[in-house]
C-alpha cells in the first residue's frame, strides 16, 4: 500500500490512502483522497508488453470520445500529462495508469435476474457498437481464452482427471475445429472479449450494470464472441442457470442486429469456452499450482455446464436464442420429445407409402438426418454422426462458402442456360485449366449418370461403333443407356457390353507390375473385345471408374491400366474416365484419379462432389469431339451449367485451394492407411487395406464368403448405431468396409473411426 501511495503521490500528485483491489496479473488499489475521492492506480505486470499496454490506455481514449455515457473507467493524466506513467517499483521500472473509480456492487449469483441479464447483454453490444472503429496492433495478442485455440489447448486434455472428461472436452473441441473456417466468415472487430463476474459491477437495484473494467484481454475476434463469452462465464460462474442466458442475448441484439449464422454458433462457443476453462486450469495443476487453485472451483462448474448444455440439447438452446435475438433459425427438426423415437417408424412408414417400399435406405436403423456440417450430421434428437461416407459434400457438408456463393447467385439470376453468363465460362476454364490440353472443352449436365450417359453417346457418335467395355462389377449410373454399363445393378447382361477382369487387390499404384499380369491385362482386354465382335459390336468406348470403386476399391499401377487402355485404343475405342468417386484430389497424389492410374482420357466425366450437393455433372473432351456431337444431336440440358450450379462449382475450386483439401487427403490418407494396417495386423478378420488418400476399403474376412459379407454388414450397421460412425461396404462380395469421408476429415476423426472399428471387430 505504501508503494501505491508513493506512486500516486509521485506521479499523479494525488496524496491518498491505498487499500488493494483484486488482479490477475496486475497489482490495482483504490485511492482515496482526503477530501472523500476516489481512484484506481493500476501497477502493469512487469511481463506486460508495451503494445498491450498502449492499446489498454488507447481504448479507454477511444470510448471516452466515441460514447461517454458507457459504464467503463476514464483515464486521468500524469503530472506530465501522459496517459501512461512511469514510476520505480521492486529496484525496476514499472508502467502505471490512474482510472475513475467505478461504483457499484459485486455481480453475484443471489442478485442476478432476468432484467439484469437484458442490461448486460445491451451494455455489451453498446460497447462493441464503440469499438466498431477501434483498431490497434496488440489485439492480435495470443491468448489462451480466446476459445479459437481450443484445438491447439486439447493436447492437454492427457492431464484431465477421468476418461469422461476427457473424452467430452476433446468432442468439443473436435466441433470447435470445424467451425474455425466458418468464424472466419463472420463479422469481426476489436472486443472486451471478457465479461465475467469479476469485471462487471452492477447498482444497488441489481437492475443494471454499472462499470464494465478490465481491458487487458481484449482481441480481434468475431462479434458474437461477445455475447458467447458473457454467457458462458455466467455458467462458469454459476451466476445465471441455463435457460436465462437467452436474456444476455435478447438485450444485446437490441442495441446490435445478430446475424443468424452467428446465432447457430453460440452453442459451440459457449460449450468452447467450457473446454478452454477445464483445459487452462489442467495445465495449471502441473504448472503453475497457485493458478490452478484460483480455477479450481470454475473448472468444476465448467465440467457441469457441459453436461448441462448435453442435456438441454444444441437444437432446442439454439432455437430459444434464436427466438431471443430475432433471427431466423435454419429450418430443423424439434428437440427431444417424448415421441422421438416413434419419429423414424412415422417417417418410415410415410416413406414406404409415398415412395414405394424399395425406395432405398442405408443401415438396418434408418437415421432421420436433420443437419450436416463440416464431417458431421445431425439426427433429430441432436445426436452427431462422423460423416465416413459421403463423398457429395466434398469440401464438407453445409461449408460456409458454397453455401454463400449458391444463396448470391441464386438472389441474383437462376435460369437455363441459354443465355450468355460468365460464371460457367470461368468455371469451365478453371476446369479445363487443371486438365491435359486436348480436353479442353466442357458439356453441362446435372449429375455423374447424365454425364456418362452423354459420354457414352459422344463416344458411339464419334466411332460409330455400338460396344462398350467396362469393369467387372463396375458402377456407372442409373439412366437407361448407362446402367447397361454397370454390372454392379444385378441387371441382365447386354449383349453391348463386356467386362473386363479385375486386377488383383494386392496390387498398389507403386508397384512394378510383373510382365505377365500386364500381358494378362491386355490378354482380358482383347477377349472382351473378341465376345464383342461375336455379338456383332465393335467397341465405342471403355468406361473406367479410376478408383474402381464398386469393383472393390482398387488401386492397380499406371502399367496394369495402361495395358488394358492400350489393347482398347487399339479396337478404337475412346477412354472415358468416371472421375465421380476420385476426381477433385480425393487421393491425395493427384488431383484427378486418371493420372494416378497413368491414363490420358479422351473423355472425363464429373458428377455430384463438383457442386458439394449442388446438382451439377460435367462431361470433358476435345472440343472437336463435342462440336460433331452437338452437330448431330443438337443437345441442351436445362440445368445443366446454371449459374447457381456454376458459382457452387466455383466455390468448391476454391475451397479446395484456400484449405489445401488435397494435401489434407494425402496426409490424413496416409495416417489413416498405417493405421489399419496396423488393425489389419492384429486381428485375423480383416484381410488388408486397399485403395489411397480419402477413398479406402478395408477387407472383411469370414469362414465363406456369405459370413464375410454378413460380418461386414454387421460393423456397418453396428458402427452406425453404437459409435455413431457411418460407413459404407462395397466390392463384389459386399465385403469391403468403405471409407469415403469429406475432404477436411482429419487425424482426429480418423481416431474416432479406428477406435470404433476396433471395438466392433473384437466382437
Amino acid at each position: 500500500m505504501a508503494e501505491a501511495e508513493r506512486i500516486a503521490l509521485s506521479t499523479y500528485g494525488l496524496a491518498v490512502s491505498a487499500s488493494p483491489l483484486s488482479g490477475e496479473r496486475d497489482s490495482n488499489f483504490r485511492l482515496r483522497t482526503a477530501d472523500g475521492r476516489d481512484f484506481v492506480l493500476k501497477i502493469f505486470d512487469a511481463a506486460s508488453e508495451p503494445a498491450a499496454i498502449d492499446c489498454q490506455v488507447s481504448v479507454l481514449r477511444h470510448v471516452a470520445e466515441q460514447d461517454p455515457g458507457l459504464p467503463v473507467p476514464r483515464l486521468y493524466p500524469t503530472l506530465e500529462g501522459a496517459d501512461i506513467g512511469r514510476a520505480s517499483r521492486d529496484g525496476g521500472e514499472c508502467s502505471t495508469a490512474l482510472l475513475t473509480f467505478m461504483p457499484g456492487q459485486p455481480f453475484i449469483a443471489r442478485c442476478v435476474n432476468a432484467a439484469l441479464l437484458t442490461d448486460l447483454g445491451g451494455t455489451l453490444a453498446r460497447m462493441d457498437r464503440c469499438l466498431r472503429g477501434f483498431f490497434h496492433p496488440a489485439l492480435a495478442q495470443v491468448l489462451a481464452w480466446d476459445v479459437r485455440r481450443l484445438p491447439e489447448l486439447v493436447e492437454f486434455s492427457s492431464h484431465l482427471p477421468s476418461v469422461a472428461l476427457r473424452r467430452c472436452v476433446e468432442s468439443v473441441a473436435g466441433v470447435l475445429k470445424q467451425r474455425l473456417m466458418q468464424l472466419r466468415g463472420l463479422r469481426s472487430q476489436a472486443l472486451h472479449g471478457d465479461g465475467h463476474a469479476g469485471n462487471l459491477l452492477i447498482d444497488a437495484d441489481a437492475s443494471s450494470v454499472s462499470a464494465i473494467l478490465d481491458f487487458g484481454d481484449m482481441i480481434h475476434a468475431p462479434l458474437i464472441f461477445e455475447p458467447a463469452v458473457a454467457m458462458s462465464e455466467m455458467l462458469t460462474g454459476r451466476m445465471a442457470p441455463l435457460p436465462a442466458l437467452a436474456e444476455i442475448v435478447r438485450g444485446y441484439a437490441r442495441n446490435e442486429r445478430l446475424h443468424a449464422a452467428e446465432v447457430e454458433l453460440l452453442y459451440d462457443l459457449i460449450n468452447a469456452r467450457q473446454a478452454v476453462t477445464i483445459l487452462v486450469h489442467a495445465w495449471r495443476s502441473r504448472h503453475d499450482r497457485p493458478g490452478a487453485r484460483i480455477l479450481q472451483e470454475a473448472s468444476e462448474n465448467a465440467a457441469g455446464a457441459l453436461d448441462a448444455l448435453k442435456a438441454a440439447g444444441r437444437e432446442a438452446l439454439t432455437a430459444a436464442w434464436h427466438e431471443a435475438a430475432g433471427t431466423a433459425a435454419a429450418p430443423r427438426a424439434p428437440g427431444p420429445t417424448a415421441n422421438a423415437a416413434a419419429a423414424p417408424h412415422s417417417l418410415l412408414s410415410r416413406r414406404r407409402r409415398l415412395m414405394g417400399a424399395g425406395a432405398e435406405l442405408f443401415y438396418d436403423q434408418p437415421l432421420h438426418l436433420v443437419r450436416g456440417e463440416g464431417v458431421w450430421l445431425f439426427d433429430a434428437e441432436g445426436e452427431r454422426y462422423l460423416d465416413v461416407y459421403n463423398n457429395v459434400p466434398h469440401v464438407g457438408h453445409a461449408h460456409p462458402t458454397v453455401v454463400q456463393a449458391i444463396e448470391r447467385q441464386a438472389a441474383t439470376l437462376a435460369t437455363h442456360t441459354r443465355y450468355l453468363h460468365g460464371s460457367i465460362l470461368d468455371y469451365a476454364e478453371r476446369l479445363t485449366a487443371s486438365l491435359p490440353a486436348h480436353l479442353d472443352s466442357c458439356i453441362f449436365v446435372n449429375s455423374g449418370s447424365e454425364a456418362n450417359d452423354v459420354a457414352w453417346r459422344i463416344a458411339r457418335c464419334a466411332t460409330g461403333a455400338q460396344g462398350g467395355l467396362v469393369m467387372e462389377h463396375a458402377y456407372h449410373g442409373i439412366t437407361d443407356a448407362v446402367a447397361a454399363l454397370t454390372p454392379a445393378s444385378a441387371r441382365s447382361k447386354d449383349p453391348r457390353v463386356q467386362t473386363l477382369a479385375l486386377p488383383a487387390a494386392n496390387l498398389r499404384a507403386h508397384d512394378a507390375l510383373e510382365p505377365r499380369a500386364a500381358a494378362a491385362a491386355a490378354h482380358d482386354a482383347d477377349a472382351a473385345i473378341e465376345m464383342l465382335a461375336k455379338n456383332g459390336f465393335a467397341p465405342a468406348a471403355f468406361f473406367i471408374d479410376s478408383a474402381l470403386t464398386s469393383s472393390g476399391i482398387l488401386d492397380p499401377p499406371p502399367a496394369w491400366t495402361a495395358a488394358a487402355a492400350a489393347r482398347v485404343r487399339a479396337a478404337g475405342a475412346l477412354v472415358i474416365a468416371d472421375e465421380v468417386q476420385y476426381g477433385l484430389g480425393r487421393s491425395g497424389s493427384h488431383f484427378w484419379g486418371f493420372e494416378r492410374r497413368g491414363l490420358l482420357p479422351d473423355i472425363v466425366t464429373l458428377g455430384k462432389p463438383v457442386g458439394n450437393g449442388f446438382p451439377l455433372g460435367v462431361v470433358i473432351a476435345r472440343r472437336q469431339l463435342i462440336e460433331a456431337f452437338q452437330e448431330k444431336f443438337g443437345f441442351f440440358s436445362t440445368f445443366g451449367g446454371n449459374a447457381v450450379a456454376a458459382a457452387a462449382g466455383l466455390a468448391v475450386l476454391d475451397v479446395m485451394q484456400a484449405e489445401q483439401l488435397m494435401q489434407n487427403a494425402h496426409a490424413t490418407g496416409q495416417y489413416l492407411y498405417q493405421r489399419l494396417e496396423a488393425l489389419c495386423a492384429r486381428h485375423q478378420s480383416v484381410a488388408g487395406v486397399r485403395g489411397a488418400g480419402l477413398l479406402l476399403g478395408v477387407e472383411i474376412r469370414g469362414t465363406d464368403a456369405t459370413a464375410a459379407r454378413a460380418n461386414a454388414k454387421r460393423i456397418v450397421n453396428t458402427l452406425a448405431s453404437r459409435h455413431h460412425v457411418l460407413i459404407g461396404s462395397e466390392g463384389p462380395l459386399g465385403n469391403v468396409l468403405k471409407l469415403r469421408p469429406p475432404m477436411s476429415f482429419s487425424a482426429e476423426h480418423a481416431d474416432l473411426l479406428l477406435a470404433a472399428l476396433e471395438a466392433e471387430i473384437r466382437r
